[in-house]
């Protein structure tokens, strides 16, 4: 036990806030606050900064540290978001690679988001990690001319391209810390707009882990953020809210989202920032149609998703990944609409396409999918549930 940490305890206990809200409103892990509470981790000034601010301690845990480290004669740990959110391993030389440069970094991402289409996140989360690595070396060593701010973006878009392949490979805990790098990279570069599409994601992170009402209340702080960034921007974090709602089944709510996603995206055709690049016309036609498959509406759903797919096959075939997720969307959408013989024909094409990726979430879809197609009773549908299974 610290007397950092005591503090902190302290102050929850004082302002009724448990661990997880103060964890949420941070930013920060649940797991770390409660190492650096019980004295397993260090507290830093990044960290008790914002535990202040959160806590309303009036600068009180920042003295604390402060105090810490002039008796103890430490030289300060946090100079970036590194040495506190991500694992030490990424403080590690690079093993001989050659190192990445700011002005590579773009490009860098740019093929992290096309191989990501075809790919899936499964086996690019260990590529990122080796960016990663680069780029935290780059960070402490980065020539005098390169301002911080830029430093911080290219951190920014990295660790929140990790944050996404984490999503997708389902590893939660992760995309947690590298999203939570990310906003702070967006913080110290003054980028509203990063830091609210970062919080989109952390919200679809949240939905898929069934927490509606922490998504909806990430997706609602996004939107707030994200006024004045760029249309793509302003549209995608409009659908993470669309989602939440569309899981609560608040049905009005859910399409007032969507039709201001349509009118944010076509509000112009400005300059987007690169991790926002992949928003089009075929991610707001598949969020809509899923929308409209979690309200209970599968009859719905199924025009938007057949334009989403129609929209991949003639102008982004290399998006693998995509197909075989909104494949399975619109088999599942068949289903309940009672279109048994189209449910496992379109079953049948996504089989196909998931096994083309590497994607845990969407695996995940497909599994519900074939379970799905399992309990309903039909032969051909529990044979072809039958035939999936035994195919391992």
């Amino acid at each position: 036990m610290s007397e950092f940490g005591d503090e902190i305890r302290r102050l929850l206990v004082e302002r009724g806030i448990s661990l997880r809200e103060a964890a949420r409103q941070s930013h920060f892990d649940a797991s770390y606050l409660s190492k650096v509470i019980n004295g397993h981790k260090p507290g830093t000034a990044y960290l008790a900064g914002v535990l202040d601010e959160v806590l309303s301690a009036g600068g009180k845990l920042a003295a604390l540290v402060d105090g810490a480290r002039e008796q103890a004669g430490a030289v300060p740990d946090d100079r970036s978001p590194l040495s506190v959110l991500l694992p030490l391993s990424f403080l590690s030389e690079p093993g001989g690679r050659q190192a990445l440069t700011v002005d590579g970094a773009e490009s860098v991402l740019a093929r992290l988001y096309r191989i990501d289409a075809e790919l899936g996140g499964n086996e690019l989360c260990a590529v990122v990690t080796g960016y990663l690595q680069d780029a935290a070396r780059m960070f402490t060593q980065a020539p005098a001319h390169v301002s911080a701010d830029r430093l911080h973006q290219v951190m920014g878009g990295l660790t929140q391209m990790a944050g996404w392949l984490s999503i997708d490979a389902s590893r939660h805990g992760d995309a947690s810390r590298y999203l939570s790098a990310t906003i702070y990279a967006a913080h110290e570069a003054g980028d509203l707009g990063l830091a609210g599409h970062t919080l989109g994601y952390m919200s679809l992170s949240a939905l898929y882990r069934d927490r509606h009402g922490e998504a909806l209340s990430l997706a609602e702080t996004a939107i707030g953020l994200t006024r004045a960034a760029s249309p793509a921007t302003r549209a995608v974090v409009r659908t993470r809210a669309a989602r939440a709602l569309a899981r609560d089944g608040a049905r009005e709510a859910c399409r007032r989202q969507l039709d201001l996603a349509e009118a944010d995206f076509g509000d112009g055709t400005g300059h987007e920032p690169q991790w926002c690049r992949y928003v089009d016309r075929i991610e707001l036609a598949a969020q809509r149609g899923t929308c409209f498959l979690d309200l209970k509406m599968p009859q719905a759903a199924i025009g938007p998703l057949t334009e989403a797919i129609s929209l991949i096959g003639s102008g982004a075939p290399g998006r693998v990944r995509d197909l075989a997720h909104y494949s399975t969307r619109i088999a599942l959408a068949h289903l309940r609409a009672g279109n048994l013989d189209e449910a496992v024909s379109v079953a049948g094409h996504a089989h196909a396409l998931t096994g083309q990726v590497a994607s845990a979430r969407v695996s995940e879809r497909f599994s519900e999918l074939v379970g799905a197609l399992e309990d309903c009773g039909a032969a051909q549908a529990r044979e072809f549930a039958e035939s999936v299974r035994a195919g391992g």
